[in-house]
């Protein structure tokens, strides 16, 4: 009994914790929503995990008609004084992105089966962890330059809503 009450204990300290840390105005993880809006909108679910507090990794799969992505970026975030839970990032990153069935995706109205799309993208932006509750949100420009299929050049606007674990 004594070892069920004490692993009970510890369990709710460990909790009281984590929930204590996502109340405050930062985070390690969060999992939630993200979509990019501009030449041909996208969304779809992301992740963003912290490896200490200035450095973090953000991943998304995304989605649209006949598309699917993988995206990963690398985050250098840093605070802006005053400004409790609100954080600057920038950082590099890449796109990996399947086109399937029947479309149509580039200016010159090409049509296209089951291309692969790899893109180079950057990031610049803000995230904002809300004290008291464990949610995030982020706004984020991104210039991204597509190698494949075709090469070209484009700005996206990114939204993201997350949860704080």
């Amino acid at each position: 009994m004594k070892k069920i009450l004490f692993v009970a204990l510890i369990l709710v300290a460990g909790i009281s914790v984590a929930n204590a840390q996502n109340m405050s105005s930062s985070y390690k993880t969060a999992l939630g929503a993200k979509g990019y809006f501009g030449d041909g909108s996208i969304g779809g679910f992301n992740v963003k995990h912290f490896f200490n507090s200035t450095n973090a990794l953000e991943g998304s799969l995304l989605f649209r008609s006949h598309f699917v992505a993988f995206e990963g970026i690398y985050e250098w975030h840093g605070p802006i004084n005053g400004a409790k839970g609100l954080k600057w990032y920038v950082g590099p990153g890449a796109q990996l992105g399947f086109y399937t069935g029947d479309h149509d995706h580039d200016y010159n109205n090409d049509h296209h089966d089951d291309n692969v799309l790899f893109a180079l993208k950057g990031t610049v932006g803000l995230d904002y962890k809300f004290t008291g509750a464990p949610i995030d949100i982020a706004f984020d420009v991104n210039p991204t330059f597509n190698l494949t299929p075709n090469t070209d050049f484009n700005f996206y606007a990114g939204l993201a809503f997350r949860f704080a674990l």
